[in-house]
Parts: structure tokens; C-alpha cells; sequence
């Protein structure tokens, strides 16, 4: 008898810890018969797992069942080749996705009505971002020069950049209660006073992957800001000692001599692999005078060694651990990173993304 109760007492409380999340999509552009949900990890560093959903005529249904908000990636397959979109599962929320996997729209219970209304609030200037982003890296395509176009550009992007900021403040000030402002906390200006003005939802437990990254997110920013003033034009770079890919000990003080470019990359970063071909003429074009350090960021070592094999990258290259403390120390925010270093050992210049005008400043340097 008391065996029964003690089991009795564990599926009720189990009832009440581990609430059930459906989600039905109904996308039209979906062609596929088959989805792949990839559901991230708590700390958000890759996928912990995917599973396969049955699709049919652009409708499948998610079952997710936890104690825990989570984040996952949906995957299908569309006449405009695979596409794939974000889908929150929250315990004890229902939902609905309707219309194409770009443009959709979500409904069902108070979480996800929410998010709805937080969508119709932000979507369109995160569109019109996307829209001048896009406009930029045309016209740079075509021939146009970069840093006076960058000139035009950044003030219409920083000036919606900052109504994105607003609309989300002001949804967490109007809504301070729900669900739906944490999926939002990571790309404010100012977290911390937004998880303030949520407290109640930043206390439930439900929410908590979410929350503990943010809180550790405002943190490394914290530590990012510090480091910012001591990467500045001019002063010494900091030395770091870091595996080269024969697995030798390689530190940042034994290149001085010649111009370095600290080049922080990944595999998974698409403009860091449309970059090489230029990368690769310049190291050419000065390699007498210049050398470049390649630090891979979020690969296993696998891909790391896989993708410089690939890309066929004949200059220097470190592995950068998980737990290395090297992208703070220069304040690393975007991918690539390029840090041009003097033979002395002084930052000359940083430069965030695939720009043109780098390989413009690399001439100057050099002529």
C-alpha cells in the first residue's frame, strides 16, 4: 500500500513538473513530406537533439513534453529549396503557425498570442534592417565604394536599430507578465533593466534556460566592454597561447616581426568562407611583409581542421577552445573578426564582417 502511494504521488507530481507543448503549422510553401525539429541546447552552444515529424500537404504537429521553455530550429523542405525557422515550445502552451515558412504568423493560447502581437511589432523593422543590410552588400557587389556608402548606410541602420530597441522595451513595459518577453532578452541594448521590468517572469522556473543565458550574456558583455578599451587602435595586443594545428603550443608574440592579421572565424560562418578567396590574394599579393593568424571559434577540432584542409588555408591557424577566454580579451562581438597588428605588437586596426574596404586598407598600408 505504501509502494502505491509513493507511485501515485510521483505521476501526480510528475503531472504537475512535466506539462505538454503542441504546436500545429500549416505552411503553405512546405513540400516536403518530412520535418526535422532540432531542438537546442539549454546553454544554446548547438542542437541536443532532432527528431522527425510526418508532414503532409504543409501540415505536421509538434508534441514537446518538459518542465522547460526551449528553443528549436524546424527544418523542411519548400519549392525554394530546404528552409528552416524558430519554433518556441513552452510547457503547457498550445500553438499555431500559419502561412509560409518566411511569413507566418502564430496564435493558440496567452504565450503564443503574445508572441503574435510582439511579432506584428517588430517584424517589420527587423524587415526594413534586412532590406538595407541587403542593399549595402549589393551595391559593394557591384563596384560601389564601401566606406562611402557605409557613410549613407549606418546612420538609417543604427537610427532602426534603435526603433527595434523601443518597440521591444515597450512590449516588455506593456506586457511585463508574459512569456512571450523572453524570447527577446538577448539582442536588447540593455537586458538587465528589461529582466527587471519582467521579474515575475524571470523567477519562474519554466523560463530559466532563457533567463540564466541572458544573465551570463550580460556578464561576458560586462567583461567584453573592459576588454574593448584595452584593444583599442594602439595599444599592444594581448598575447594568448593557443594549439596550431600540428598541436604544438603557438602564442601571439612569436609572429612579431611582420604585419599580422588576427582573423577570428569559423566553418559555420558563411562570410567568413566567402572572404577566403580575397584573403588568400593578399596573403600572396604580401606575404613578405605580412602574416596571418587564423583562431577558429565554436568548431569541434574535427571541422576546424577539416575546413582549412577544404579551403585549402596555407596561412597559421590556432584552435580555440571551448573555455578559452580569447574572444573576450578582444572584445569579440561578430564573425569575422579581422585585427591587423603592427610588427611590434600594436593593434593598427579591427574591422568587424566582410568588408572591402579592409583589403582597401591593406593597400594603403602596404603601398
Amino acid at each position: 500500500m505504501k509502494k502505491f502511494f509513493i507511485l501515485l504521488f510521483s505521476v501526480l507530481m510528475g503531472d504537475s513538473i512535466y506539462a505538454q507543448c503542441v504546436i500545429k503549422a500549416e505552411l503553405k510553401d512546405v513540400t516536403g513530406d518530412t520535418a526535422f525539429i532540432q531542438i537546442v541546447k539549454p546553454d544554446f552552444t548547438g542542437i541536443e537533439k532532432t527528431e522527425t515529424i510526418k508532414v503532409k500537404k504543409g501540415k505536421f504537429t509538434i508534441q514537446y513534453t518538459d518542465s522547460k521553455m526551449r528553443l528549436a530550429m524546424c527544418n523542411v523542405k519548400t519549392k525554394d529549396g530546404d528552409k528552416r525557422f524558430s519554433i518556441y515550445l513552452v510547457p503547457g502552451e498550445n500553438g499555431t503557425v500559419k502561412g509560409t515558412t518566411e511569413k507566418n504568423q502564430w496564435d493558440g493560447s496567452q504565450f503564443y498570442q503574445d508572441y503574435k502581437e510582439l511579432e506584428a511589432q517588430t517584424d517589420p523593422i527587423q524587415e526594413k534592417m534586412y532590406e538595407v543590410g541587403y542593399s549595402y552588400h549589393s551595391q559593394v557587389e557591384a563596384g560601389a565604394n564601401a566606406d562611402s556608402l557605409q557613410k549613407i548606410i549606418d546612420p538609417i541602420y543604427e537610427g532602426l536599430k534603435e526603433q527595434l530597441n523601443t518597440a521591444k522595451e515597450n512590449f516588455i513595459n506593456t506586457h511585463p507578465n508574459s512569456g512571450a518577453c523572453i524570447t527577446i532578452l538577448m539582442g536588447m541594448k540593455d537586458p538587465e533593466k528589461a529582466l527587471q521590468a519582467m521579474s515575475g517572469v524571470a523567477a519562474d522556473s519554466k523560463y530559466s534556460y532563457f533567463v540564466d543565458y541572458a544573465k551570463a550574456d550580460i556578464e561576458r558583455k560586462k567583461i567584453r566592454e573592459a576588454a574593448r578599451k584595452k584593444v583599442e587602435d594602439g595599444k599592444m595586443a594581448p598575447d594568448f597561447t593557443l594549439k596550431s594545428i600540428d598541436g604544438t603550443d603557438l602564442s601571439l608574440s612569436s609572429l612579431r616581426g611582420k604585419y599580422l592579421i588576427l582573423d577570428f572565424w569559423g566553418s559555420w560562418c558563411i562570410w567568413c568562407i566567402k572572404g577566403f578567396p580575397e584573403m588568400k590574394k593578399y596573403y600572396e599579393k604580401y606575404g613578405d611583409r605580412l602574416e596571418i593568424l587564423g583562431v577558429d571559434c565554436s568548431d569541434t577540432e574535427e571541422k576546424w581542421k577539416d575546413a582549412v584542409a577544404k579551403h585549402e588555408l596555407k596561412w597559421k591557424h590556432v584552435y580555440n577552445p571551448k573555455d578559452s577566454k580569447v574572444p573576450e580579451m578582444y572584445a569579440i562581438t561578430g564573425f569575422p573578426t579581422k585585427i591587423v597588428i603592427d610588427p611590434e605588437g600594436k593593434i593598427v586596426k579591427t574591422v568587424v564582417g566582410e568588408n572591402p574596404a579592409f583589403y582597401e586598407f591593406l593597400d594603403e598600408l602596404f603601398k
